[in-house]
């Protein structure tokens, strides 16, 4: 099994049987795995922290709650 050196902090992840699935041109694909490569995770755990970050921040805010940062 591959392991990754991550700037985040090292979480067990949950088995996940659902897929999400999103089309990419070739340059935003290749973004998402320059990132990815340069924090030493998976590109799908990246993207899939990333979008869960957004869901919770605009949870927050039509919510009106502060949101720092």
């Amino acid at each position: 099994m591959k392991r990754y050196n991550s700037t985040l902090p090292p979480v067990s992840q949950p088995h996940r049987e659902r897929i999400f699935s999103m089309r990419l041109t070739d340059d935003e694909r290749e973004q998402i795995e320059t990132l990815a490569k340069r924090l030493n995770l998976p590109d799908s755990r990246m993207a899939r922290h990333f979008i869960l970050e957004a869901v919770a921040y605009h949870r927050k805010t039509q919510r009106g709650e502060r949101v720092d940062g």
